[in-house]
């Protein structure tokens, strides 16, 4: 059986932090296209006033083709957006490199650096650090600084000289230099800003993710209250009914051997009820008291399991181990295994394998294994059994209430793995749903210790 070891857990994210701030953040190509369709027109009507009004002897037909490149590139991303799912990063990255270089082209038909409109290197910069991640930014800055240094040596002149109007060299590469460093400072710094924004907006979901689903649990809480509260005088009746039964049958009891099964399978369900009742009011009295001793942790769920354990269909083979020889442990450190941390009675815990121990046994051909692991940060079980595993459509929504391939049948209501998860997840752990590759569910559950004791 495969183990979590702990450089595993230690190297884990966070389950609630959302992708944005695990990996790379979303893009909107659309907006891409738009900023290069302004581009694009801005650079055809410069072009136009340069050549028609101001009459300035520019190759304007070899301008208008570089613009008409630049117009066919857009074309292609715009049909590309008809599936927005199947654009890659990838493709805007390129396609921003593709307007720094446009951009160059524009520029040595029209004097280089010397051109006022070298500034517009920055806005694809801009760009990229609004939308894009840095590696790209840093990208854009490198090629932005290539093209700058090589448009200050090899360009078509501007008709301004002429008139014998030159530019100091000296100026031009101060302007290099004033270019590169705000390719640099402004790159960064909106990069930094949008960053920020990203955060603040993933801090906000993520708060109104658990928001939402500690409105759900407090919704069930108050039903699963109300529920106990009202099946108690219906118990009662039924109990009291059921005992009575066998007086009121007189001589048909005492000879019909199914008869005497049915209603002693009724005696004992009903008792089952009360008891799950009972248990209940238990554990809720229970909870945030030290009323027991303490016990390790290969002990402590073995007793609070034991006898949920008794009733279950079939067998529950329970291993336990240490991850302490998994640790990598820094050179003179002291290499013995980890003491194996003590916890008192967690009734919410308790409840939560429960639910997953009962859905493995529904699930279940032969055998279901729980697994109790530990290392000095973190306690891991892992429950697993031979059945078929989990379906691709409860897969897809794990996690969620009402999620069940048996909803509204057999009294389920697809609760039991979104209870087990809130209640796991509000203790600062994570519940990780799968399928083994030789068959059957797993279902990895890891714990903070310091959230359990």
């Amino acid at each position: 059986m495969r183990r979590v070891d702990a450089d595993t857990i230690a190297g884990s994210s966070d389950p609630l932090m959302p992708p944005r701030l695990r990996g790379r953040s979303p893009i909107d190509p659309k907006a891409v296209t738009s900023i290069r369709w302004l581009a694009l027109v801005g650079q055809t009507v410069a072009l136009l006033l340069v050549y028609h009004v101001l009459q300035f002897d520019v190759l304007i037909l070899s301008a208008l083709g570089i613009v008409l490149v630049g117009i066919c590139v857009n074309l292609w991303q715009v049909w590309r957006l008809r599936n927005p799912s199947k654009i890659k990063l990838s493709e805007v990255v390129l396609a921003l490199h593709f307007d720094v270089l446009q951009l160059a082209g524009l520029l040595y038909l029209t004097g280089g650096l010397e051109n006022p409109f070298a500034m517009l290197f920055l806005a694809p910069i801009v760009v990229s650090a609004a939308l894009l991640d840095i590696k790209a930014t840093i990208s854009l800055v490198i090629l932005v600084g290539i093209s700058a240094a090589c448009l200050l040596f090899f360009h078509l002149p501007l008709p301004w000289y002429e008139t014998g109007f030159h530019l100091p060299n000296l100026y031009l590469f101060g302007l290099l230099s004033a270019l590169l460093v705000s390719s640099v400072f402004i790159g960064f710094y909106v990069w930094w800003l949008a960053a920020e924004a990203r955060r603040t907006e993933a801090a906000l979901g993520a708060t109104q993710l658990i928001l939402a689903r500690e409105q759900q649990i407090t919704a069930l809480g108050t039903l699963a209250a109300a529920a106990a509260h009202k099946l108690g005088s219906p118990l009662n009746t039924i109990a009291l009914i059921s005992h009575e039964l066998p007086g009121q049958l007189g001589k048909k009891w005492a000879g019909d051997k199914e008869l005497q099964e049915d209603i002693a399978l009724l005696n004992a369900e009903v008792e089952r009820c009360r008891i799950i009742l009972s248990e209940l009011d238990k554990d809720a009295q229970m909870s945030g008291k030290d009323l027991a001793a303490a016990l390790p942790v290969s002990q402590i769920f073995q007793a609070q399991l034991a006898p949920h354990l008794a009733d279950m269909t079939h067998k529950v083979n329970i291993t336990t181990a240490t991850l302490g020889s998994r640790l990598v442990l820094a050179e003179g450190a002291d290499t013995s295994v980890p003491r194996e941390p003590e916890l008192l009675p967690l009734p919410d815990i308790k409840y939560a394998l429960e639910t997953l121990l009962d859905n493995a046994d529904d699930y279940a051909n032969n055998l279901i294994t729980l697994d109790i692991s530990w290392n000095e940060t973190h306690i891991i079980v892992k429950v697993e059994d031979d059945g078929p595993g989990f379906r691709a459509s409860v897969m897809a929504i794990v996690g969620q209430p009402w999620n069940s391939s048996r909803q509204g049948t057999g009294g389920h209501r697809g609760l039991g793995l979104f209870l087990a998860q809130t209640i796991i997840e509000g203790r600062g752990g994570s519940l990780v749903v799968s399928n083994q590759k030789s068959g059957g569910a797993e279902i990895v559950i890891t714990m903070p210790l310091a959230r359990l004791v």
